[in-house]
This record gives C-alpha cells, sequence and structure tokens, in this order.
C-alpha cells in the first residue's frame, strides 16, 4: 500500500503513561504550522513500555506501510522538543534515492561513572556516529566527534528520536529482512546494539547513506544529578563559537615548487590568523628565486640536496623528520588561513581525541560535507607511533604519489583507526583553479598529468589495506 511521491508525511511515537511537555507543546505547534499541507490528520500513537521499544518500532513500520498512503514517517520520541519547521527542513535536506533516511541533531546522556553519593555521574555527546574500531580491531560504531555546524552530514548512525525515512528504504528492507527493521543485531566483538544502530546497519548494507542535519535543532528531557564539577564548568563557560586560543605549536610544512609570488600572501595570511604556527617551505635546491622568496618573507627553509624536484609527499616527509612542534600541518603554498583556523582545529582534537583533523578549504565537496580534507593537521606523535599514510610508523605520506591521493590516503587510513574528525568552522581556503580562484599554471599542470596513475596506485592501497586490516 502506499504512494511513492506524493509527498505526505505520517507521524508516528511510541509513549507511556506520561509526555513531556516539551513535546506536548511542539506538536501542537507542529501542527499548527502545517494547517495539514503535508502531515497526515492522525498519528500512528503506540503505547509502549521499556521493553517493548523494538517491537512497537517495527509496529509503527508496518502500520505506515500497510495502512497509510504517506511517503516519509516521521518518528519523534515523547521526550523530544523541537522548532515548528522541523519536518519541512528535514523534507528540505531528504531525497528518496540520494538521502533517505535524515534525523536532526539530537543529544542523549552518557554515563560516565557513579559520582559516591549513590548517583552517577553524567555527560552529553551529540548523536552522530561513525565507523571505528575497537582495541582489537574490530570494527565499531564510534562517536562522531566534533560535527561541523548547519550542515548536512553522512554518518554510519544516529538515534531514532527524531527521523525522517522515506517509504522506499523501508520497502526494500522489508523484502531483505521482513518486518524486523529494528530488531537488535550484535556487533563483530559479540555485543547487541541498539535498535536504532541496528536499524542504521542495515540501512547502510543496500548501499543507502544515513545522515544528519545539524542545523534541525532538537532537545531531550532528561534527568541529571547536579554537583559541584559541574557549577564550575558553567561558571567557566565562555561563549562556544569563539574558540580558545591554541595551546599547542604547529608546523606548516609546505611543499614549493617555482611560484616565489606566493611566499608574500602566504605568509601574510598566515601571521594574521595565528601566532601558533610556524612556516616551512620544503624547496628543490636548485630552486633559486623560490628559495629567496620565502626566506625573504620570514618562513624557514628546508632544501632537497638531491637532484630534480620533489614530489608533494618526499617534501611532507623531509619537512616532518626537520621539525620538532607537535602538530604538522599539510598544505600547499596556494592557501588563504582565515583567523582561527588552528585554534577551531586544535578544539576539535582536544574534543574528539582525533589526531588527524580535517580543515574547511571551501572548495572540495567533500571537505566541505566533513568528510575528507585536502589540508589536514596532524598529530606527530601519530606519526612518530604508526605512521599517517599505509606506509608505518615514521612516515607522513606515501611517496609512491605524484602528488594526488596523498590526502586519501591519509584521511582513509585515520577514519579506519577512528582519530579523524573534521573541523569544518576551521578554514584555510584553497585558492585553486578548479574553484576559479587561480590561473592554471605549469604547477598544477605537472600534479594533473599524474592523476591517472595517483588514482589507480591509491585504489591498490586501498583495497590491499582494507582487506588486510590496518
Amino acid at each position: 500500500m502506499g504512494e511513492l511521491g506524493n509527498g505526505m508525511v505520517q507521524v508516528a511515537y511510541l509513549h507511556s503513561d506520561e509526555v513531556s511537555y516539551s513535546w506536548h507543546d511542539s506538536m501542537r505547534r507542529l501542527r499548527d504550522h502545517d494547517a495539514g499541507r503535508r502531515i497526515a490528520p492522525e498519528p500512528l500513537n503506540i503505547f509502549s513500555s521499556a521493553g517493548q521499544i523494538v517491537a512497537n518500532r517495527n509496529g509503527a513500520v508496518t502500520l505506515f506501510l500497510d495502512k497509510t498512503d504517506a511517503e516519509w514517517l516521521f518518528m519523534i520520541d515523547t521526550d523530544m522538543g523541537f522548532a515548528p519547521d522541523t519536518v519541512d527542513r528535514l523534507l528540505e535536506a531528504a531525497d528518496p534515492l540520494e538521502r533517505p533516511v535524515v534525523g536532526a541533531l539530537c543529544f542523549a546522556m552518557m554515563y560516565a561513572g557513579h559520582d559516591g553519593m549513590g548517583g552517577l555521574r553524567q555527560s552529553i555527546v551529540p548523536t552522530l556516529y561513525r565507523i571505528g574500531r575497537t582495541l582489537d580491531g574490530q570494527q565499531s560504531f564510534s562517536y562522531y566527534g566534533h560535527y561541523p555546524p548547519n550542515t548536512l552530514v553522512p554518518v554510519a548512525a544516529t538515534g531514532a528520536a527524531c527521523i525522517l525515512i522515506h517509504r522506499g528504504i523501508l520497502e526494500k528492507l522489508r523484502t531483505e529482512y521482513g518486518d524486523h527493521w529494528f530488531d537488535q543485531v550484535y556487533s563483530p566483538n559479540g555485543h547487541m546494539i541498539g535498535e536504532d544502530f541496528s536499524f542504521c546497519a542495515r540501512v547502510n548494507k543496500t548501499g543507502a547513506l544515513v545522515h544528519v542535519h545539524t542545523g534541525v535543532k532538537t532537545t531531550h528531557h532528561k534527568r541529571l544529578w547536579l554537583a559541584e564539577d559541574d557549577y564550575a564548568l558553567a561558571s567557566a563557560a565562555v561563549d562556544v563559537s569563539v574558540p580558545p586560543p591554541a595551546r599547542e605549536r604547529c608546523a606548516v610544512i609546505v611543499p614549493v615548487m617555482r611560484r616565489p609570488d606566493n611566499a608574500a600572501p602566504f605568509m601574510a595570511s598566515l601571521r594574521a590568523s595565528t601566532g601558533m604556527a610556524t612556516a616551512y617551505a620544503v624547496c628543490d635546491v636548485d630552486d633559486v628565486e623560490t628559495i629567496d622568496a620565502w626566506e625573504a618573507e620570514g618562513a624557514r627553509v628546508i632544501i632537497r640536496s638531491w637532484d630534480g624536484p620533489g614530489t608533494f609527499a618526499e617534501k611532507v616527509n623531509v619537512g616532518y623528520r626537520v621539525t620538532t612542534e607537535p602538530w604538522l600541518l599539510l598544505v600547499g603554498d596556494d592557501v588563504r588561513f582565515w583567523p582561527g583556523w588552528l585554534d577551531l582545529a586544535e578544539r576539535a582534537a582536544e574534543l574528539t581525541g582525533a589526531q588527524v583533523i580535517g580543515t574547511n578549504d571551501l572548495g572540495n565537496a567533500r571537505v566541505i560535507a566533513g568528510e575528507h580534507a585536502t589540508h589536514m593537521l596532524i598529530a606527530r606523535e601519530y606519526v612518530d607511533e604508526l605512521g599517517a599514510s599505509w606506509d608505518g610508523p615514521g612516515v607522513v605520506a606515501h611517496e609512491g604519489y605524484r602528488h594526488w591521493y596523498v590526502d586519501d590516503e591519509i584521511v582513509t587510513t585515520a577514519k579506519q583507526r577512528g582519530v579523524w574528525t573534521a573541523a569544518t568552522d576551521s578554514i584555510i581556503e584553497h585558492l585553486h583553479p578548479l574553484w576559479g580562484k587561480a590561473d592554471l599554471d605549469v604547477v598544477y599542470e605537472i600534479g594533473a598529468a599524474s592523476q591517472d596513475v595517483d588514482r589507480a596506485r591509491f585504489a591498490e592501497r586501498a583495497a590491499r589495506h582494507a582487506s588486510a586490516g590496518v
């Protein structure tokens, strides 16, 4: 039953004999805002005890598919608060094929241990999750970490507290699993995962992506035990839009070649953006004009003493070996540093524990979405102990690449190890011809000439290391 493409939304929720007032008031405002345009007049409301959540979530989907004609299912828990236009905004972000599951930005409580006085210490976490690895190397869901604001983010999993689901993906899952969309499954290490994670895992197996829109905000009604450390934290709180200053120094490693005119604008924007970074321009021994230009602008110049022009990867590894700062930034000479980039990137590292932090280049769609990085901050101790590529300890970049795909290997490796995050509010703008921000020159042409070879090499290495593990 049901007509794909009619745009109608069916609301469904599980409830006990009590619901939060915030949910009640939000539902009233949602219906007033919609005024019968998209939302079906009768919700699917199902009484549920705590032990029947899985069965009743499945039951709600069965009723949706068999008893309604709506195209979309909006599941909303009865302890949530949300804005009147929540459904509209989720619909704007969703797509029946590309984004059939879109959740709002929700937060959950994580229990951190007993407080010694009969209560529990709790911390708040966003319900965005990625694929990470346990200590024994098994895949598992991990906290996403520092999420990009007001952005549609692809995730491995999210909760079902405020989520929009397309009829098509539910029918596809029914064909594969029967009426067991939310049945709990076991992770590779033998732990049972929640019904919402299990649903997302099934969606992932179809090849579809789950998304969270971090601009569609909610509240979650929970209780907690307040203590002096909570008061101290609140008293010390500052505007989170202004990050604390970076506390650790950064070596900005810049492989340069035949573009002496880029030295002055590069160094001017770097100096204006932070006082905690030192630029190291890695030059070829015979590129005298470039060496002179970077020295004149105050960069520390590292000269490759062997013959022939060095590749980006080779120069990055040279820069790592002769610097000592706790953080490395890999970057080309065609960038503009925005104020606060290092503050924001280090804050992302502190909040998430990540050791590879992607910055925003304002050009590449994958980068803007927080999925990739062309300029990344890397912890030196991570390179020392594991290496940033698949080549092992003490190696930042695989030197088999001429120019392209150095970044893909570093980011993919970090994701496999669960040490990646994106700080999309940390902006290092890429002034590249692809984005109409620079003219094509011989250096860009040299890099582009190796694109196909580098792509093939990355594909081969990725397949080999994915099957062998990290």
